[in-house]
C-alpha cells in the first residue's frame, strides 16, 4: 500500500474486477469480472496491521481450456479517492491451466 500511496481509508470503497487473456491468442477468457478485496486482521507478526489479499473465484467453465493465461486485477477508487490501479503493475499473473487444476504465479 505503501509504494503505491493508498490508505486504508481509500479502501474502504473500491470495485475490484478480475480479467484473464490467453497468452496464445491474445483474447479474452474472462473480461472484467467482479473480483474481490480480502481483509484480514490475522497477522501474528504484526497484529497492529491489516492483510489485503485480490482474489477471483474461477467457474468451471473458465477453466476447462487447458493453456496458459495472463490475469490481472483492475482497483477502481469511489466516492472522493477517484482513480484506478492495474495489479500487478508490471507483467502480469501467471496463470496455467491443466486437467482441470489451476496455478498461478506473478511473472
Amino acid at each position: 500500500m505503501e509504494q503505491y500511496d493508498i490508505t486504508p481509508e481509500m479502501l474502504e470503497n473500491v470495485a475490484v474486477t478480475f480479467s484473464m487473456i490467453d497468452a496464445n491468442t491474445g483474447l479474452y477468457r474472462i473480461a472484467n469480472v467482479a473480483g474481490n478485496l480480502v481483509v484480514s486482521n490475522d497477522r501474528p507478526n504484526f497484529p497492529d496491521e491489516k492483510q489485503y489479499t485480490l482474489t477471483y473465484q474461477f467457474k468451471l467453465q473458465q477453466t476447462s481450456k487447458t493453456g496458459r493465461f495472463l490475469g490481472e486485477f483492475k482497483i477502481d477508487f469511489l466516492g472522493e479517492h477517484c482513480g484506478k490501479l492495474t495489479l500487478p503493475t508490471q507483467n502480469k499473473i501467471n496463470i496455467q491451466i491443466s486437467d482441470g487444476i489451476t496455478k498461478t504465479t506473478v511473472v
